[in-house]
């Protein structure tokens, strides 16, 4: 970092996590944590003789979280002077996998409505952080995303990369807050789901639903430029025969009873008081994930069954193998769970 900041580059590149060590100034973290405070007063002001105090709640422990940020900066001044981002005379920004800063705080009153993460990331507020000077100097431009997957899982990711790249355009609009946002570029949906414990179908709302599409793609076009497989004709490789093989495996009896039981311990979180370190809805879906996989996961050791998810996998790629092993053809197996991890990781299926 010294090195940049002493000599003329035209570019550098670092790593994510190198660039999150490097602090911003004291100055400048100051006075986003007053602007921000400032902010939810005014918020906390307009929603104070609303019935739903639990947003006034909300945003008071965001103020109170903010004042403490406040008074942890003011005891900088005893800390030696070291490199800050505005040392290194950045005038530029480049952020390449720029999906991985998709989880930016935002306070909403929608708390409780499926599809609206409530989790935020320092790696992301880091950069959110860093990306305003930068754009400062450059009139509001001078920091480019770069990612294959701009929304992924959320709507408000896309509210999200607004705010990274295009807050002067939200601020003009007044859309800067999330709220406002969504009333204009959202709407919940009430519809039938699969339960987590799939036993059944609740009614549940969700935020997944874009509104005035092209008055979004119009403000957001104003900075992104988006290439499909359309435009840009990548060379993909056929898929030999036109479509995929897919093997079925049954349902197993030990398996249907191990699901039995898993809507039932889903049952009792609903009607009675369970805590959560003895049972939560997290464990039961993760059980029934390794549980699909092959019940020894959930259960430990027992008889092998023909039947289990497992075992035909196993047959089907041993098929495949026979079958290519005099063109020497590679094949390469999926499987997230019992997978080995550390020293050696070599792709294991229950260590078949």
């Amino acid at each position: 970092m010294g090195r940049i900041a002493t000599n003329n580059w035209d570019a550098v590149i670092v790593t994510h996590s190198g660039f999150e060590r490097l602090p911003l100034s004291t100055a400048a973290q100051k006075k986003f944590f007053e602007d921000q405070l400032i902010e939810l007063e005014a918020c906390t002001r307009e929603t104070s003789g609303e019935a739903n105090s639990r947003i006034v709640k909300q945003r008071e422990v965001a103020k109170k979280r903010l004042q403490f940020k406040l008074k942890n900066l003011a005891a900088e001044h005893r800390k030696d002077d070291t490199l800050t981002f505005e040392d290194l005379g950045v005038d530029r920004l480049f952020v390449d996998e720029a999906h991985a800063y998709k989880n930016l705080f935002y306070i909403t009153k929608m708390t409780r409505v499926a599809g609206l993460p409530q989790t935020a990331s320092k790696r992301a507020f880091d950069r959110f952080l860093k990306v305003q000077p930068v754009q400062r100097l450059n009139d509001g431009g001078g920091v480019v995303f770069a990612t294959g997957t701009p929304v992924t899982n959320t709507m408000a990711e896309m509210f999200t990369l607004q705010r990274f790249l295009q807050m002067d355009a939200l601020l003009q609009r007044r859309l800067q807050h999330f709220d406002s946002w969504a009333a204009t570029f959202g709407e919940s949906v009430c519809a039938l789901e699969l339960a987590p414990d799939g036993a059944g179908y609740r009614l549940n709302t969700r935020f997944a639903r874009f509104v005035n599409v092209p008055e979004l793609m119009h403000i957001f076009r104003q900075t992104a430029d988006i290439q499909t497989a359309d435009r840009l004709k990548l060379p993909v490789p056929a898929l030999e025969g036109g479509k995929a093989r897919v093997v079925t495996a049954k349902a197993t009896p030990q398996w249907t009873a191990l699901v039995t039981t898993l809507v039932d311990r889903a049952a009792r979180l609903r009607t009675n008081r369970v805590p959560p370190w003895e049972d939560n809805m997290v464990k039961i879906t993760g059980e029934g994930r390794k549980a699909a996989l092959d019940l020894r996961l959930v259960l430990g050791a027992m008889a092998d069954n023909p039947e289990f998810k497992v075992n035909p996998a196993v047959r089907e790629i041993f098929a495949v193998w026979q079958e290519t092993k005099d063109q020497r053809f590679p094949q390469r197996v999926f499987c997230d769970p019992s997978t080995r991890k550390g020293e050696g990781r070599r792709t294991r299926v229950l260590g078949l």
